[in-house]
């Protein structure tokens, strides 16, 4: 018996690396032309520090790291949102994590379930939390990634990006805002004050 539980103690670890080996690699950085890094607008970052505007730099900011090239902040700043974002919430899961659930616990108990959880966490939580939480998560990534964040003016903020709630943005104009996301990511630095992660 003792040999037995010393086997499957040892084949622990297996389990793990068997499921690590599931996840994914990065894909490749998308390359841009210096053509298509032309035709995405600088947004207007330039407004007068006021001490109202500045009590909501933790709903609006943005990034800025010197020395990056555009192809590099739009995979960082791709990558940050999707994490933020929920990547299986939003993107749905991997066609192998989703067999693996219906093998475990059958098709309709993993949908149910899922389905359950989503609807009590947004009503005890709300639409709101989801988005402080994204923000939250997506300072954090891209500070990780060394990037400064400063604050902005709601209305600057808002011509290149997007809240989310209980909803995804459309694909179209979550592509524009995050391009020029970029374009400021690796853009000249601000002359702004630096704010804390």
């Amino acid at each position: 018996m003792n040999l037995l539980r010393c086997a499957a103690l040892l084949l622990l670890p297996l389990s793990a690396v068997a499921q690590a080996q599931a996840i994914k690699s990065e894909p490749p950085m998308k390359v841009f032309t210096a053509a298509e890094i032309e035709a995405v607008a600088m947004p207007e970052l330039a407004y007068t520090p006021d001490p109202t505007i500045a009590e909501d730099f933790d709903k609006y900011f943005f990034f800025h790291r010197p020395d990056t090239s555009f192809d590099q902040a739009y995979a960082d700043i791709t990558e940050c949102d999707a994490l933020a974002s929920g990547i299986n919430f939003y993107m749905g899961a991997d066609s192998g994590a989703m067999a693996g659930a219906m093998a475990n616990y059958g098709v309709l108990a993993g949908g149910i379930g899922g389905a359950l959880g989503g609807l009590m966490a947004d009503a005890i939580f709300g639409s709101a939390e989801r988005r402080r939480i994204k923000r939250v998560n997506l300072r954090n990534c891209m500070f990780y990634k060394g990037y400064d964040r400063y604050g902005l003016k709601k209305d600057l903020w808002q011509e290149f990006h997007f809240e989310e709630g209980f909803s995804r943005e459309n694909a179209k104009d979550r592509e524009a805002a995050l391009l020029k996301q970029a374009r400021v990511a690796s853009g000249p630095k601000p002359q702004l004050e630096v704010l804390e992660p």
